[in-house]
């Protein structure tokens, strides 16, 4: 099944993409697991085809099943470029990855949520109870959300859903009495799903998930592939492609890129040198 998956959002990719000249840079672009891979795959192949005609980069979409498998195949050297939030921990630091772009968005914020019509109304309500999470490589969704439970003394049953709508839709069909999410993305599922619910507990504010790219990059590719994407708001055709991907996934507006660094997330790196959640 896994191969099967891989290689059709390999067609998807190759379609989207079109012919790659020999002498044309090629690279890897692996994105995090927040929607089904299939999903993923629409919003971002067409976002990946523009980057390769204004940048002369092919980008190439890769993804596992899971949120860990795809971190795990970015670390392995599959991907070269990542849309992921994962690589902040004090080991991955040393990996050598660096931020070159994050979304136009105001930033992320993990949340503990529950259905609308639910009983529970606080965090202590969720002791000895099931809760699902996206997997326990999450920031926003188990990670965060995770040491404040921790620290609070609150004992849940983790049900990992492999990505942050997988948790959302176990919550929905009622095998969990609340999920781990990230906030934006529970919000457009919320949307596009017409399922109403309650945050009973959010975290403090993240910059939303990053592009990085892997030391193993030359600085030319890098730069193309960074100024591709910050332009797009800016060039009807990339504006264009950045206004289906937001009515795909309900977004209230479409969603550019703007030039980021490190330092922007340096509350990421905070966290893991202070969480009591460990690995």
């Amino acid at each position: 099944m896994q191969g099967k998956l891989s290689l059709f959002i390999g067609v998807l990719c190759a379609l989207a993409t079109g012919v790659v000249r020999a002498d044309e840079p090629s690279y890897g672009f692996s994105v995090l697991n927040q929607r089904s891979p299939i999903l993923s795959a629409q919003y971002w192949n067409p976002i990946l085809a523009y980057v390769h005609k204004k940048s002369g980069v092919e980008l190439r979409l890769k993804m596992g099943k899971t949120a860990p498998e795809t971190t795990a195949l970015t670390i392995k050297g599959e991907a070269q470029f990542a849309y992921t939030n994962h690589l902040f921990t004090i080991e991955r630091v040393k990996l050598g990855w660096r931020v070159i772009a994050r979304p136009t968005t105001d930033g992320i914020r993990g949340q503990i949520v529950v259905p609308a019509d639910s009983a529970i109304s606080r965090l202590e309500d969720l002791d000895r109870q099931s809760v699902a999470f996206p997997s326990a490589e999450a920031y926003a969704g188990y990670r965060v959300p995770m040491d404040v439970l921790l620290r609070k003394g609150i004992k849940v049953s983790p049900l990992f859903a492999g990505n942050q709508e997988g948790a959302m839709g176990q919550m929905k069909s009622g095998r969990v009495v609340a999920a781990g999410v990230n906030e934006d993305v529970m919000a457009a599922f919320s949307k596009r799903e017409k399922f109403a619910y309650r945050s009973i507990w959010s975290s403090e504010e993240f910059k939303d998930l990053p592009i990085m790219v892997s030391p193993s990059v030359p600085e030319s590719d890098a730069r193309a592939v960074q100024q591709a994407l910050v332009g797009m708001l800016a060039d009807p055709e990339g504006k264009k492609i950045l206004e289906q991907g937001a009515q795909l996934l309900k977004f209230e507006h479409a969603v550019g890129f703007m030039t980021a660094s490190d330092k922007d997330y340096d509350n990421y790196r905070e966290f893991y040198r202070k969480t009591v959640l460990k690995d």
